[in-house]
């Protein structure tokens, strides 16, 4: 029988996917270990934190990320960063492989005239500040303006439109950051 120790640097969708993908090729003569490394305490990246909280429903696929989790070859390492906690050359010569599953924290640019004036912020850093990710839970969102702008026309676009548009006693009985409630209580626009 052939045993393969894997690292998986981020515990988000792909890192989960992979996780899953690696279970599936196991048989009797091929065997994994699994450990998932992720910079936060808590797993499961976007599904957590980049989706609208009233859209509960998108994140059910945590119940397969849950049964992932709960395989007898998965571990999982919260609050370990990769470069600070742990180098990559350190997870290389403990492992037989490492897939890199850390997904993209920054927003695109668009290169347009006003897009760094003062209270232009992007989805990517509304979103995981009102859905409670901890790297946002001291940004300061500008709610005062009577007017916003969203460009785009995706998901996400509508998603940060509607989070706007909401009266703020809608999201009471979803799983809004608390702090994103109250100031969306406040807010002009």
């Amino acid at each position: 029988m052939k045993h393969y120790k894997i690292a998986i640097v981020g515990a988000g969708p792909a890192g989960y996917f992979a996780a899953q993908a690696l279970q599936n090729l196991q048989t009797e003569e091929l065997q994994f270990s699994l450990d998932a490394i992720e910079r936060l305490p808590t797993p499961w990246g976007l599904v957590r934190s980049g989706v609208a909280p009233d859209h509960p429903k998108i994140k059910t696929v945590s119940k397969v990320f849950e049964k992932i989790a709960t395989a007898g070859n998965f571990r999982l390492f919260g609050n370990v960063e990769l470069g600070s906690d742990v180098t990559l050359e350190a997870l290389e010569e403990k492992y037989d492989a490492v897939v890199i599953a850390t997904g993209s924290h920054v927003g695109k640019k668009l290169g347009i005239p006003g897009e760094d004036l003062p209270g232009s912020i992007s989805a990517a850093e509304f979103v995981p500040w009102y859905n409670a990710h901890p790297d946002f839970k001291d940004f300061e969102v500008p709610l005062d303006a009577k007017t916003a702008v969203v460009i785009g026309a995706g998901n996400v676009a509508m998603d940060v439109a509607r989070m706007l548009a909401l009266e703020p006693s809608e999201l009471d009985p979803t799983d809004t950051a608390d702090h994103a409630i109250e100031a969306l209580k406040k807010s002009a626009i």
